[in-house]
């Protein structure tokens, strides 16, 4: 069940207002490449001067990095688009450095990313490239209110549905942009796991692999939808479901912006006897346990300028999973599930984005266990509907938006901050309106559930705040078809 981490949202916000009343050191922007000398003009070094012709090719003799502590040279030379002694168009310099600083800062291992160029002699640059690390090591309290989303919980507040504990997550392990997580979750929900993600497993880093195992169990589990709100059982002296979770993954990345991902998973879960007098259908019929493998296939090509807030570039997605492969004796579940997604994002002038996004789902088994079954409300949503849950083997929802920047991405040293992985804020301020529309195909609960099987639309303004360590705060006013209407406060780019 996703789930929404309390996580800086505090200190984000204070940091915020000391910046904009405070004095700004500097402007930040991945528009911002040192520029070649121009053809016809002059470029200097030490010892000579040379001039740029028309037709100059540059050769890029060397490549330089400074700033990485941890992180080994070559997975930075990884995410360039050009290599040492590669020859580079005089016209092409300038967008494959901006290419390339987007691509570094997109492997979520650094704060701050800079680029420039340095003559070595007639046709020949050096690349001089650096960065500022992050922090990579999170051995971190756990506090988090486990719902869909948090204006869902927002509307009860019921602190009986937190978590609490501590993880141990070292990012960017051994420097190879590895990951490596312990967990361990008590409260709502008791979770226990550990995961190991290898994105390059060889010289040529194309190849990946990751594992994870989880086991959780719960007193309170929710077992149908009606009126579109999730309906709960809680049972304070037993454990009402148990899951135990293991995933093994393979992924291959061709060049930059294609990925390629093949997982396979194991399920076993159980419940309580008690929920077979108020549901048939949680898992099959009247069984109380399901245990099932699962294999999925996903490629996506992403060539957004970031993968937190894309302002400009495309993405395409496409994921088949299919849920019980007949390996068990006691697979009775036979589901395939094939998701597509498009999302589009432009820059209309100086200030002004406008972003779209398509996200379909395809199911042809309708009588799915209720424990599989999802539609919009769980991460894919229309905005304005965040309080609702409409179930459905499949769905469509298409999305809307337009930005505009009133605070330009700037920097800023926080005063008096010792450590200098936190020292340099970053942050960014956009406002903008937005409509959403979806439909969800349900032929087995739509009787309970009156928003499944007809249109839905929302539409609203927000406040978006952007800020270091990937933070997004979304701040939006929605209104629905039903003229509901309300705050809703997310932490994630809208498209």
């Amino acid at each position: 069940m996703p789930r929404f981490k309390i996580f800086f949202s505090l200190s984000g916000f204070f940091i915020f207002f000391l910046l904009e009343f405070g004095v700004v050191r500097n402007a930040f922007s991945q528009d911002t490449i040192p520029e070649i000398a121009p053809p016809g003009e002059y470029i200097a070094s030490d010892t000579i001067q040379y001039k740029v012709k028309e037709t100059d090719v540059l050769i890029i003799n060397e490549i330089i990095i400074l700033g990485n502590k941890v992180t080994k040279p070559r997975i930075i030379l990884r995410e360039l688009p050009f290599s040492k002694n590669d020859s580079v168009g005089k016209n092409s310099i300038s967008s494959l450095l901006k290419s390339a600083k987007e691509n570094i800062l997109n492997t979520s291992l650094f704060n701050f990313v800079t680029l420039d160029t340095i003559p070595a002699g007639p046709e020949r640059i050096n690349l001089l490239i650096t960065v500022a690390e992050r922090w990579y090591t999170w051995p971190a309290p756990v506090f988090e209110v486990q719902e869909r989303n948090f204006s869902d919980w927002w509307q009860t507040k019921n602190f009986q549905r937190a978590n609490y504990g501590f993880y141990l997550n070292r990012e960017n392990f051994r420097g190879r942009k590895e990951d490596l997580s312990f967990y361990f979750q008590f409260g709502y929900t008791e979770k226990y796991g550990i995961s190991y993600k290898v994105p390059y497993l060889t010289r040529t880093q194309g190849n990946g692999v990751g594992l994870s195992f989880t086991y959780s169990r719960n007193h309170e589990v929710w077992y149908k939808t009606v009126d579109n709100k999730l309906v709960y059982f809680k049972d304070p002296d037993l454990n009402v479901r148990e899951e135990l979770n293991g995933k093994l993954y393979y992924t291959y990345r061709k060049g930059i912006h294609q990925l390629h991902t093949v997982e396979s998973k194991f399920v076993q879960a159980s419940i309580h006897d008690t929920l077979n007098d108020l549901t048939i259908d949680y898992f099959r019929g009247y069984e109380t346990d399901i245990r099932y493998f699962s294999l999925a296939y996903s490629y996506k090509r992403d060539y957004r300028d970031s993968r937190i807030y894309p302002l400009k570039g495309y993405l395409l997605e496409l994921e088949v999973n299919k849920l019980g492969l007949g390996i068990l004796n006691r697979e009775k579940i036979d589901v395939t599930n094939t998701f597509l997604t498009l999302k589009k994002y432009e820059k209309l002038s100086n200030r002004f984005y406008i972003s779209s996004a398509l996200r379909i789902k395809y199911s042809q088994n309708w009588n799915q266990p209720y424990f599989v079954q999802r539609g919009l409300g769980w991460g894919d949503y229309v905005r304005g509907y965040e309080k609702y849950v409409i179930d459905g083997h499949t769905y469509g929802m298409a999305k809307l938006g337009l930005r505009y920047e009133i605070v330009k991405p700037r920097i800023q040293k926080i005063p008096y901050m010792p450590f200098k992985k936190f020292n340099t804020f970053h942050y960014a301020l956009y406002a903008g309106i937005y409509g959403d529309a979806g439909y969800v195909e349900d032929r087995k609960y739509s009787m309970l559930n009156p928003l499944a099987n007809s249109l839905l639309y929302g539409y609203g303004a927000g406040v978006d705040f952007v800020t270091y360590y990937d933070i997004v705060f979304r701040f939006e006013y929605s209104f629905n078809k039903m003229l509901d209407h309300g705050f809703f406060v997310s932490f994630s780019a809208g498209i």
